[in-house]
């Protein structure tokens, strides 16, 4: 696979078992495209996670997203929710995945702080990849998204499987 770029605060490696790869982690405004056997991780609150897979070619991309839209200000494109996508998209056609064999999985969104604090983020950064998928064309097959409890996301691009750990909850597979 082609090497591509980490934006954000995404660390190299979290763990690695020959078995089944490295296990990448990202932080705020992280993206990240790997191939299986390699898995990628991140924990949410208000943001979203996405988890975009090509099953045929088992890449597999996430990132970490905190606003809705480069409108809203500056910085790494992973911060928001049209570059973000954008970018994860590109590296994922640079690494051989087709756009259109793409699926997409969404988690996270909570209110944290309840409804108005910073006027429904997380359910705003929801609807802004919501549109910018349906923009691109790439099918949303499933989302774990609002409440008030902030979520764990693990992608295996070798299943397209996202684990969701909501604090306090059983584990959930979507």
């Amino acid at each position: 696979m082609p090497s591509v770029k980490t934006y954000g605060k995404g660390r190299k490696h979290a763990s690695s078992d020959v078995a089944s790869g490295m296990v990448h982690s990202i932080g705020i405004a992280g993206l990240r495209v790997v191939s299986a056997p390699d898995r990628i991780r991140t924990v949410l609150g208000s943001c979203i996670g996405i988890a975009l897979c090509d099953r045929a070619t088992r890449i597999g991309a996430m990132g970490h997203i905190i606003l809705p839209s480069s409108a809203e200000g500056s910085g790494d494109p992973g911060k928001f929710a049209d570059s973000a996508i954008d970018v994860l998209l590109e590296q994922m056609a640079d690494a051989g995945a087709q756009k259109e064999r793409i699926t997409a999985k969404i988690v996270g969104g909570a209110a944290m702080f309840g409804n108005d604090i910073m006027v429904g983020l997380g359910a705003r950064n929801a609807d802004a990849v919501t549109k910018r998928l349906a923009f691109h064309g790439i099918r949303l097959v499933a989302s774990a998204v609002g409440g008030t409890k902030g979520r764990k996301m693990l992608l295996d691009p070798a299943t397209g499987e996202v684990k969701v750990e909501i604090i306090g909850e059983a584990p959930q597979v979507i």
